[in-house]
């Protein structure tokens, strides 16, 4: 029988991370975690893994983070969809950067670095793109933090020879996923913006099947020094998606539909007021918004199904019934407290 291997995640208080890390225990992995607060760790990883805590700025625990693992799946970033360049940067970038040193002064034997980036790095275009695609900074923090960050790897890869893979989610869903609550927290009983009706291609991946695809990266031999995007292999569309979600939770909340071009307009005029008035808030909306919901996140993911002759195990309908019941499980939640 094969030996598991050691493996280090971090980012495991995250939505991915915990997921994957959740997964690696459960197939009989050796699992360590870094983290930043061991509060925030689902209870059920406390006492079963090997836990480092400290942030990608700690050199100390970066070093004790990465001795003696086989395999590091690098989930912890800033995902946020609104925070200054400096904020993305420090985490994407440097503390990337950071965690490759550890590894080349304290693990150089570590057999695959499982990097976690983004279809973002394409900038938002109108027709899906695969890998082939040159990747350019579009201007929005995390995006164009994830490119330097993808850039950074391959030159430590080249100059020490690490092996590594790059995977490029679609749109995450399922338990635990940023958007789902947020978008459900508006259709259940406030105000949801579509886009061009909700043409666009959402290009959504469930996690469970992402988590698919990040544990074959860390062991394929063909997926040695490869990116690759990743999403399920059904077509859906802001609509769709929308209409599945507001049945499927009972909301009450309107939904109403704009042309690209005014919301982008609306969208600029809102940035400037927080800027100058609430400097601290998220604007209600925002040009990376109306990028999100009104061009195409549907990549092609052609190449990993390739490489890997792997299929999505989870289809949208399951993926839509987990999803509606962990949210409604949260907004009762909420609501109680």
């Amino acid at each position: 029988m094969e030996t598991k291997k050691k493996v280090l995640v971090t980012g495991a208080t995250g939505f991915i991370g915990q997921h994957l890390a959740e997964r690696l225990i459960a197939e009989g992995w050796s699992v360590r975690l870094l983290l930043r607060n061991i509060h925030k760790l689902a209870p059920s990883l406390q006492s079963i893994t090997d836990i480092v805590v400290g942030d990608l700025s700690d050199e100390v625990a970066l070093a004790t983070a990465v001795k003696g693992v086989d395999v590091i799946f690098h989930c912890a970033a800033n995902v946020k969809t609104w925070d200054t360049w400096d904020n993305y940067y420090s985490v994407n970038v440097v503390g990337l950067k950071n965690l490759l040193t550890a590894i080349t002064q304290e693990n150089v034997s570590v057999s695959r670095f499982v990097h976690l980036s983004t279809v973002d790095v394409y900038g938002f275009p109108l027709v899906p793109c695969g890998e082939q695609v040159a990747i350019n900074r579009g201007g929005f923090g995390y995006g164009d933090s994830k490119i330097l960050g993808e850039t950074a790897l391959k030159e430590y890869a080249e100059q020490f020879g690490l092996p590594y893979t790059i995977i490029r989610p679609a749109n995450v869903m399922g338990p635990g996923s940023q958007f789902v609550e947020r978008i459900g927290v508006e259709l259940k009983s406030g105000l949801m913006l579509k886009i061009n009706g909700g043409r666009s291609n959402a290009g959504f991946v469930y996690v469970d099947n992402l988590i698919d695809y990040l544990m074959w990266a860390a062991i394929a031999k063909n997926a040695q020094g490869q990116c690759y995007n990743v999403r399920d292999h059904y077509d859906v569309s802001w609509a769709q998606f929308l209409n599945t979600f507001r049945e499927g939770i009972n909301g009450k909340g309107l939904v109403i539909s704009l042309p690209f071009f005014i919301a982008d307009i609306f969208a600029r005029i809102c940035e400037v007021f927080y800027k100058l008035f609430l400097p601290t808030k998220e604007p209600l909306l925002h040009r990376l918004l109306v990028r999100f919901f009104g061009r195409t996140c549907g990549h092609s993911a052609e190449k990993i199904c390739i490489s890997s002759q792997m299929v999505s195990k989870v289809g949208f309908d399951e993926a839509m019934k987990q999803s509606c019941r962990w949210f409604l499980e949260q907004y009762a939640n909420n609501k109680n407290k």
